[in-house]
């Protein structure tokens, strides 16, 4: 195999934050967009979870986590910057904040998101609960905006964390437009979430393929 191969999909707040750090990073895959229903045995085969995204290197090696993609992208395209890896307080801060939501918001998220799945009378506790962190991320962005720096989460510079973050809170955003774009309690987190959505690269991560066939000709992203 002569390139990396992303299996990915459109919508997953996973794929979409790998697919960002992707093409921000100049790193080119053959995109293979997953049907979640009815995944292709070269996906099953490599992965044991089989979970967008996953990225297959040239090299052979099967990267399955979605974070751990966007480290790969950020080392090899020499972005240490992106996480502050020479200092530690930094490092960890950034670090802190991708767990606090892929573990604690994410898990809050999934049951206001998709309340039917789970319980429909618990969806405002957890759209409350979701709403909590969002105040506490918009509450880091104010003191950057207060003090006329650029609204980034840590120390007002574009890291890993604002990569990682922004398609779970646009996730939230979606399950009610109108009352997140209402709220003026988390008006900065309004803005720094509408710099990725209005950047000039949104529209190619969020562009529509067809599910992958072997048959077909390959997409390549990233170019």
């Amino acid at each position: 195999m002569k390139h990396n191969i992303l299996y990915s999909f459109r919508r997953c707040p996973y794929a979409i934050r790998a697919r960002w750090a992707l093409l921000n990073t100049h790193q080119v895959v053959e995109l293979r967009e997953v049907e979640l229903k009815n995944k292709p045995i070269e996906l099953i085969q490599i992965s044991e979870k089989a979970t967008v995204p996953v990225l297959k290197t040239s090299l052979n090696k099967v990267i399955d986590e979605s974070l751990d993609i966007m480290i790969w992208c950020i080392e090899r395209s020499n972005m240490n910057e992106l996480f502050d890896s020479k200092n530690h307080d930094k490092l960890q801060e950034i670090f802190s904040l991708i767990e606090t939501n892929d573990n604690i918001f994410k898990y809050h998220l999934d049951r206001f998101k998709y309340a039917s799945r789970f319980n429909l009378e618990e969806s405002e506790t957890h759209r409350a609960a979701a709403t909590k962190i969002l105040l506490y991320l918009n509450n880091r962005l104010k003191e950057f905006s207060n003090a006329g720096k650029p609204l980034f989460l840590v120390d007002a510079k574009e890291t890993l964390a604002d990569w990682a973050i922004w398609p779970f809170v646009r996730q939230f955003r979606i399950a009610d437009i109108k009352k997140f774009d209402q709220n003026d309690d988390i008006q900065d987190l309004r803005s720094w979430l509408n710099y990725f959505l209005t950047h000039k690269e949104y529209s190619k991560v969020m562009k529509k393929n067809e599910p992958w066939r072997k048959e077909n000709e390959p997409i390549f992203f990233g170019e």
